[in-house]
């Protein structure tokens, strides 16, 4: 004896791709999650471009060093540009060792890169103010290399400014993220489902 055979076939629409809005939203949510767990990767980027920048600069400081380091008054601007050139790597070093992952941040090393962040303002300075009189003198006057690095000398005592302000203030910000919404809404698939069931007999 024959039986009838009831079979559902359920039909369902794919799901549609997500559009280039979408996709860049999501994007800029992951980054913001990331922000929340490593808000101190803010400083350590802006501290980076001044490291990186000073490193490009150098072929421009080092002619000028070249150029003037007969100078009787000015005997330390070669000292002043090799302790920025150092601690300008060291201190990414000690800025990494200030937040290590999955542990409270280190106290010490917070201290040291701010005392490192100071120290490479003030070998700046003691290179920019001195070179900076010493062009003024009639013998100056006649330097043609020492001028043009000037201005590159100004622009990373600014960046570096901006990077201690920036590294000042992460208590502050790293507040304001974290009051930032990155929660996602899952929706049911019941919701989702498009179409209907088809029921037949055979």
């Amino acid at each position: 004896m024959s039986e009838n055979v009831q079979t559902k076939k359920e039909t369902f629409e794919e799901p549609s791709k997500p559009s280039v809005g979408a996709r860049i939203k999501e994007w800029f949510r992951k980054k913001i999650v990331n922000l929340k767990r490593r808000p101190q990767n803010i400083a350590l980027l802006f501290l980076a471009i001044a490291s990186v920048y000073y490193m490009f600069i150098m072929f421009v400081i080092g002619g000028a060093i070249n150029e003037i380091n007969q100078v009787d008054s000015l005997p330390a601007t070669g000292l002043c540009t090799f302790i920025s050139t150092l601690l300008s790597i060291l201190v990414l070093v000690s800025f990494l060792n200030s937040f290590p992952k999955r542990k409270k941040p280190n106290i010490v090393f917070i201290i040291i890169t701010a005392l490192m962040i100071a120290a490479i303002i003030g070998c700046d300075l003691g290179y920019y103010i001195p070179v900076g009189e010493y062009l003024k003198t009639p013998e100056g006057l006649t330097r043609s290399v020492a001028p043009k690095a000037q201005p590159y000398v100004l622009a990373h005592i600014i960046l570096l400014a901006v990077a201690a302000v920036v590294f000042a203030l992460l208590p502050v910000y790293s507040k304001l993220i974290k009051k930032i919404n990155t929660s996602v809404k899952l929706e049911s698939a019941t919701e989702n489902m498009k179409g209907g069931i088809d029921i037949q007999e055979d």
